[in-house]
C-alpha cells in the first residue's frame, strides 16, 4: 500500500457488511478522509459514534483496525456530503425478494449520485450483478444524467466484493481482486486505486462483464456443490450411510476432487440469490435445480430433528445460534431461521424459542441462563466450546 498514491478523499456508498470493509481498508491505506454514505440514520450514527462496541459490522478486521482508522472515517445519510470528492466505491445490496433480485438500491444510487460527479471521476461498483449490468445500471445512467462522456470524462469499474466473513486470515489486504472497467481508461484508473493505493494483487480482465460473471460463477459453483451433496445426504440418510464418511474418503484422492458439507441451507446474502441471478439471465436448468434442493433442504432437515426430538418426549426446544452460518452475527437467510419455521410447521405442539449471543433483537431470552433453564433439548448451531448442561442437538451433524 502506498499512501501518497491515494486519493485525499474517498466516497463509500453503502456502510454494510462490505462498505465499512472497504472503508477501514482504505483508511489504513492512507486516505485522509473516508466519506460513507447511508441511507440507514442508524447506521450512520453508529459509524459516527466512533465506538467500536456500537458498529454493527461484527468483523475482526473492522473491528481490530477501529481504533486507529476511525478519525478519518465519517458518515452521512445525505449525497452532497460526496460534493468535491472524484473517487466512489459503490457498495449497495441487490437482495433478493422472493423469486426476483432487486436492483433498486443500485439505480437509486446512480440517480442519487450523478450530480455530484465531475471531470475526472471513477466510480467503482463492488456490488455483484449480472454480465453487463454494472454498464446498464449505473455507468449509462451516470453518463446521461451528469453528462459526462464514458471512458473519457468518466470511469466506471467493476471488482467484485471478496470478503469471509469471520475470518482473520483473509482480509481486504490479501483476497486477490478481480478488476474490470467499461473501457481501457476506467480499467486503468481502477488499478490506480486498487493496486497502487489499496495495494492489492489484481486481476485485470478486458471485459468487465468477466468480471461481473466471474463473482456469479463463484457463488454458483458453490450452490451447485452444496445441493448436490444435500441430495445425496438424503439417499445415504435412508441406506444407513454416513454421507461425512463418504466425503473423508473421496478426499483421500489428491487430485481432481473438492471437499463440500451437507447442511440444512446454503443460505447468507450470497448464494441464493447470486445463483437465481444467474438462473434469470441464462436460463440453466441445472441452478434450477440446485436452488430447488437448497429451498427444500430445511423441511428435511426439520424432520430429522422431529423424530430425534421425539424420541426424547420434549416440548421445550431452545435454538441456540442464528446466524448464516455457525457462530456469525448475521442471520440474513440464515438457514436455522428457515428450519424452525419448517418444524414449527410439521408440529405446532412444541414449544420453540430463539437464543444467540451476538443477535440479540431475534433471541426469545435476555441471557444465557434465562434460556437454557426453560430449555429441554438446545438445537445448537455452533458455539461448540459453551458448556450447555442440557441434551444437544447438533444442527451441523444431523
Amino acid at each position: 500500500m502506498s499512501a501518497d498514491k491515494c486519493p485525499e478523499r474517498l466516497v463509500v456508498i453503502g456502510g454494510g457488511f462490505v462498505g465499512l470493509h472497504a472503508a477501514v481498508h482504505a483508511a489504513k491505506a492512507g486516505v485522509k478522509e473516508v466519506i460513507v454514505i447511508d441511507i440507514s440514520k442508524d447506521v450512520v450514527d453508529r459509524i459516527n459514534s466512533s465506538d467500536k462496541d456500537k458498529l454493527h459490522v461484527r468483523e475482526p478486521y473492522v473491528l481490530e483496525n477501529w481504533d486507529t482508522v476511525h478519525r478519518k472515517i465519517r458518515a452521512s445519510t445525505s449525497y452532497s456530503d460526496a460534493s468535491g470528492a472524484r473517487h466512489f466505491i459503490v457498495a449497495v445490496q441487490t437482495p433478493r425478494r422472493g423469486e426476483r433480485v432487486d436492483y433498486t438500491p443500485l439505480r437509486s444510487v446512480a440517480e442519487s449520485l450523478a450530480q455530484f460527479l465531475g471531470p475526472g471521476s471513477l466510480v467503482v461498483s463492488e456490488v455483484t450483478i449480472y454480465p453487463g449490468g454494472t454498464y446498464e445500471l449505473l455507468a449509462k445512467p451516470l453518463s446521461e444524467l451528469s453528462g459526462l462522456r464514458l471512458d473519457e470524462e468518466l470511469f466506471v469499474a467493476h471488482v467484485p466484493e471478496r470478503l469471509s466473513a469471520g475470518s482473520r486470515k483473509w482480509t481486504p489486504e490479501n483476497i486477490p481482486r478481480v478488476v474490470g472497467g467499461i473501457g481501457p481508461r476506467s480499467l486503468e484508473e481502477a488499478l490506480k486505486l486498487y493496486r497502487d493505493c489499496l495495494g492489492a494483487l489484481v486481476h485485470p480482465v478486458n471485459d468487465i462483464r468477466v468480471a461481473e460473471a466471474s463473482k456469479l460463477l463463484e457463488n454458483s459453483f458453490r450452490l451447485l456443490n452444496i445441493s448436490y451433496v444435500n441430495e445425496l445426504k438424503r439417499f445415504f440418510d435412508r441406506i444407513g450411510l454416513d454421507i461425512r464418511e463418504v466425503i473423508k474418503a473421496a478426499s483421500t484422492k489428491p487430485f481432481g476432487y473438492m471437499p463440500f458439507y451437507p447442511g440444512p441451507y446454503a443460505g447468507g446474502a450470497c448464494l441464493p440469490k447470486d445463483s437465481l441471478m444467474l438462473e434469470e439471465k441464462t436460463g440453466s436448468l441445472l441452478l434450477r435445480i440446485a436452488r430447488y434442493i437448497n429451498e427444500s433442504q430445511p423441511l428435511y432437515y426439520a424432520a430429522l430433528l422431529l423424530k430425534r426430538i421425539r424420541r426424547s418426549s420434549a416440548k421445550r426446544i431452545l435454538f441456540y445460534g442464528l446466524g448464516f452460518k455457525p457462530n456469525s452475527p448475521y442471520p440474513v437467510e440464515s438457514p436455522v431461521l428457515r428450519v424452525i419455521e419448517e418444524l414449527r410447521s410439521l408440529d405446532p405442539g412444541l414449544e420453540i424459542k430463539r437464543f444467540d449471543p451476538q443477535i440479540p433483537w431475534l433471541s426469545d431470552f435476555a441471557s444465557e441462563p434465562e434460556a437454557l433453564e426453560w430449555a429441554e433439548i438446545v438445537v445448537r448451531w455452533g458455539y461448540k466450546d459453551r458448556p450447555l448442561n442440557k441434551p444437544v442437538i447438533d444442527l451441523e451433524k444431523l
